[in-house]
């Protein structure tokens, strides 16, 4: 009965089913966070009855899709032909108690919305730090992992990667620091509920110090240096599109996102839209929001490009789902970067489904890139296969496969060489164990020889054509 449920709460990972989920979930971040922007600049403010209705359709895209998402992606860990490591199945169990804490806390403040007119700052507060504590863990482990890749071998996109996903973390906590600082302003100054007001009243009280601008600087300090370093990654990552689109066509594609992106940020070196603010706020205003409301979200869609490209480029089908889990986190983490319109604690809680996307997007960012690693380093068949292929997007998979292959071969020698230590009674207790533990260094070993025999084979043979 349980697995009859699981499966119909599941999607079969493909590049259309994934696509899919990306499009409908940046659709739903992008209007959750203009709503409140456009609303308080432009004046046009909707009933109070059809803003709750549609946080409560925000809220219901929410649980759906992320409790099938995850369904889905522990279907295809059960299928793998090796057992998922005992941590892995640790963080299964945070993002899922996690995911059941936030759709608990939507309900409630659904309930108080429809039953009391109100809902408490409390579980706003409460829900802020399970959004944004949750993830750091995944994204803690994440940069951890990436930092040992680099130490095995050297790369700059590995490098670049691992800077990016730290900044990501300290932004984190920037973000955290900020909305709860807000949080802490709106509990003491008023009542420690949340009632219908017009947006435009949330706005104009928005408490402004140095405190709360050098945060908001900071942050988007942050943000724009990991998207930068992100999108030289995600350059790299999709070179070999260089030479089948053109030069010209390539680098005009992948200059639009980040042009879009940096462009609102000219602010900060002298607004050269300012005449228009002046003569026009109003009409400015509504015009900028409408341009640039999905900046973030669509750097996010280029990112999660490089994933699910190389996914159609990977025969193997553990690997290729993997892949395409890391596209779908890619899309939702750089996407949910937002500390509007959350900050403005308007009524409904527009921002909330935003921020509780993001330790999904952080799992499913950590458990993709981690299981393609370990899928690469256990397969000798798909590294000869990257070992063949001249594809850009295999080169970040063939040295993160590589590098995780050679931690595992070390864990597993000194292992071995720690069995051979213990005394003979505990030898024979493990003695099973330790056989399967020889038997996986040799299977290793055997494969990074073969490798390197097929490696100068070809170095040999291009020699001497």
């Amino acid at each position: 009965m349980k697995e009859k449920i699981i499966s119909y709460a599941t999607f079969n990972l493909t590049k259309k089913t994934s696509l899919i989920f990306i499009l409908i979930f940046t659709t739903t971040v992008v209007f959750d966070s203009t709503i409140v922007k456009f609303s308080a600049y432009s004046g046009v403010q909707s009933p109070t009855s059809l803003n709750v209705a549609i946080f409560v359709v925000f809220s219901i895209i929410f649980a759906t899709s992320s409790t099938i998402l995850l369904n889905s992606v522990r279907k295809s860990m059960l299928r793998y032909s090796y057992k998922a490591p005992l941590s892995l199945r640790y963080f299964q169990g945070i993002i899922i108690a996690t995911q059941v804490l936030t759709i608990i806390t939507i309900l409630i403040i659904i309930f108080q919305m429809i039953i009391l007119n109100k809902y408490s700052l409390t579980l706003l507060e409460a829900q802020t730090y399970l959004s944004h504590l949750s993830p750091l863990v995944f994204l803690s482990f994440l940069v951890f992992l990436f930092v040992g890749w680099l130490t095995s071998k050297k790369n700059y996109v590995i490098m670049l990667y691992a800077i990016s996903f730290s900044l990501v973390s300290v932004n984190l906590v920037v973000s955290l620091i900020y909305i709860i600082y807000l949080q802490s302003y709106f509990s003491f100054s008023e009542l420690p509920d949340v009632k219908p007001y017009p947006f435009i009243l949330y706005a104009s009280n928005l408490p402004a110090s140095p405190f709360t601008e050098s945060l908001s600087t900071t942050f988007d300090a942050l943000s724009m240096s990991s998207f930068l370093l992100m999108w030289i990654a995600t350059a790299i990552f999709l070179s070999q599109y260089r030479h089948k689109m053109g030069k010209i066509k390539y680098f005009s594609l992948m200059s639009i996102p980040l042009i879009y992106y940096i462009f609102p940020f000219q602010s900060y070196f002298g607004d050269i839209f300012l005449p228009l603010l002046q003569y026009s706020p109003v009409s400015y205003s509504i015009i900028y929001i409408l341009i640039f409301s999905a900046t973030k979200q669509v750097g996010a869609l280029l990112f999660s490009l490089a994933f699910w490209t190389a996914s159609t480029l990977v025969h193997n089908d553990r690997v290729r789902k993997s892949l395409l889990i890391s596209s779908i986190g890619m899309a939702i983490l750089f996407g949910t970067f937002e500390i509007s319109p959350l900050q403005y604690h308007v009524y409904p809680p527009y921002g909330l489904v935003t921020q509780a996307f993001i330790p999904l997007g952080a799992y499913l960012l950590f458990v993709g890139i981690f299981t393609s690693a370990k899928n690469i380093s256990r397969d000798a068949e798909v590294r000869k296969e990257f070992y063949k292929s001249a594809a850009s997007q295999l080169s970040l998979l063939k040295a993160i496969g590589v590098s995780q292959m050679e931690k595992e071969l070390e864990n597993q020698v000194k292992f071995v060489h720690k069995r051979s230590r213990v005394s003979e009674k505990e030898e024979e207790a493990h003695l099973e164990e330790e056989n399967l533990e020889e038997e996986n260094v040799k299977e290793i070993l055997n494969d990074v020889l073969n490798e390197l025999y097929y490696s100068k084979g070809k170095k040999q043979e291009t020699q001497k054509s």
